[in-house]
């Protein structure tokens, strides 16, 4: 069978291809970064953007108010004026000329006042629409329909002031307003007086007014007529006469400023009937809301800026420690050593600490596990060499195969129970108390009765674990066939010391006589010379009528655990 090699060239050094995919699914840790620096950022714009539009609102609103407050502070100024002639054609007709009928004194007299005055002209006006003075000219004039004769005529009927639309004035060749009181006599209206005056008069008193730069107003009469306009211009407003008359427009009063969205507002007096309008382009409001958004522009982008240049910065600073934590965890995975990673950042520096003695533990463990495999390959030769030993004592000492196969048995119990209990300590040593109590538990050890157990603790290697407790299982074996385990009121005393020297003593107390064997089995091999060659000591037999006495010397260390 042929098998094809995969020729698709792999990325250059490991790396994965980019994939959007992945991007989505499992983000870099600068892109969570990133998302957290305007998860903070974007509610205060927000909230900026919304301060900016509540903001927007009060300028409109306050924008109105001033406004509207402006239209009603010019018809105000133009309503003292009327009012000042009005004041004056009242102190006109109270002239004691007009009591004797000396009109000509009367016209000298009112010519030579309003000299004085702003400009104007003065008219009286008999019942019969008949001009009777004129500052203008002297004599009488015939009745004749003109623009004063029509407000005398309405002042003979209201008896009240009047001021009259604005009109042009074939006279003067000039647009005109005049106000008209009535003339009373014993509580007769017996002329109509009438002040004329120029419209552009007005203009003056218009401007002594203060409104920012392109504000523009226009006062209309109760015709539509106009009245005077004005532009504000380098904080002044001033006389606009390019404005139609018959048709005045407050966005033709902006001139070359015209404009569609303009804020209007428009007041009218109660003296005159006349309106004023005033007007201001709405851009000239917006201006502090424009420069608020464009400053508002400015700082989202230097903060996005800003941002994007924190998050790099730091998004560098975690990203470069974390990926030396994924190459320090590589590294354990791999059974390298894994050094510290030097970081500013607390929780990665713990982490990666916590990597590093893993890696340690894990290298220690590996060496303690290479260790362990080496001594029990060590000990597995031993137990062979030692079982192989046994074998052969056993088939050599043993009648026949039915005795030979119940001592390797028993001999190959016991090694087990010693390994059992050296296993559970990793193979290191076991205690001599617990060895003993394991080797004799088969033969009633639970029996406080048969059984003295006394001596110190003593932890034993696993090679004097194993000769000891064999040579304990063939002491106990021999005692529950022939010696004091043999009947119920026989006991054993094992007790030992560990001085200078390891001594340990089995004695058989109260049980049947004892008589030296006529020849040496197994077990005499096992527990005498086995015993005393395998732990380079020497055992003492004593076979005394009272029981059986065998004793263990040898050195300390030879039995002792390291």
């Amino acid at each position: 069978m042929t098998i094809e090699a995969n020729t698709a060239r792999q990325p250059a050094g490991g790396l994965r291809p980019f994939r959007f995919s992945r991007l989505w699914r499992r983000p870099p840790l600068l892109v969570h970064v990133t998302i957290f620096a305007l998860a903070i950022i974007v509610p205060a714009l927000l909230f900026s953007a919304f301060l900016i539009l509540r903001f927007s609102q009060q300028q409109a609103d306050i924008a109105e108010e001033q406004v509207a407050e402006a239209a009603e502070i010019l018809s105000d100024t133009i309503d003292r004026e009327l009012s000042t002639m009005i004041t004056m054609a009242r102190v006109l007709a109270a002239s004691p000329a007009i009591d004797s009928g000396d009109l000509a004194d009367f016209n000298a007299r009112t010519r030579s006042a309003l000299a004085a005055t702003s400009p104007s002209d003065a008219l009286l006006i008999d019942p019969d629409l008949r001009i009777v003075a004129d500052t203008r000219r002297d004599g009488i004039g015939e009745p004749e329909a003109s623009a004063e004769t029509a407000m005398a005529e309405a002042v003979f009927q209201t008896r009240q002031p009047l001021v009259s639309d604005v009109f042009h004035s074939d006279r003067s060749n000039d647009f005109v307003f005049h106000v008209a009181v009535p003339v009373i006599r014993d509580d007769r209206v017996v002329y109509a007086l009438a002040v004329t005056r120029s419209a552009k008069d007005l203009g003056s008193f218009v401007a002594r007014r203060n409104l920012p730069a392109t504000w523009s107003a226009v006062v209309v009469d109760r015709q539509h007529h106009r009245v005077v306009a004005a532009l504000a211009t380098g904080g002044k407003l001033r006389e606009n006469r390019d404005v139609d008359f018959t048709n005045p427009s407050i966005d033709l009063s902006l001139g070359e400023l015209e404009r569609d969205d303009l804020i209007k507002a428009d007041f009218t007096s109660t003296l005159s009937g006349w309106t004023t309008l005033v007007a201001v382009p709405d851009a000239v409001i917006g201006q502090p809301i424009t420069r608020s958004w464009w400053l508002l522009i400015f700082a989202v982008l230097l903060l996005l800026g800003f941002s994007a240049g924190m998050a790099a910065l730091f998004g560098r600073r975690l990203v470069e420690p974390i990926a030396a934590l994924a190459h320090q965890a590589d590294a354990i995975g791999k059974g390298r050593p894994a050094h510290p990673v030097g970081t500013s950042i607390a929780e990665i520096g713990d982490v990666s600490r916590v990597l590093a003695q893993a890696s340690r533990e894990r290298r220690e463990a590996e060496e303690q596990s290479r260790f362990l495999m080496r001594e029990m390959t060590h000990r597995a030769k031993n137990q062979y060499a030692l079982i192989a030993a046994i074998a052969r004592r056993a088939a050599k000492e043993s009648a026949n195969t039915t005795e030979f196969l119940d001592t390797l048995s028993e001999a190959l119990n016991s090694l087990a129970r010693s390994a059992d209990l050296l296993a559970g300590r990793g193979w290191e040593s076991v205690p001599l108390a617990e060895l003993v109590a394991s080797q004799l538990k088969a033969f009633g050890a639970a029996d406080a009765g048969q059984f003295v157990i006394a001596g110190p603790p003593l932890q034993l290697n696993p090679t004097a674990a194993q000769t000891i407790g064999l040579a304990l299982h063939e002491l106990a074996t021999n005692a529950a066939k022939y010696g004091a385990l043999s009947v119920p009121d026989g006991h054993v005393s094992i007790h030992w010391s560990a001085g200078e020297r390891f001594e340990l003593t089995w004695r058989e107390i109260d049980g049947p006589p004892v008589q030296a064997p006529k020849r040496s089995g197994f077990g005499t091999l096992v527990v005498q010379k086995m015993t005393a060659r395998g732990l380079g000591g020497s055992v003492d037999m004593d076979f005394a009528p009272s029981g059986v006495v065998w004793t263990l010397h040898c050195p300390v260390d030879t039995v002792t655990a390291r």
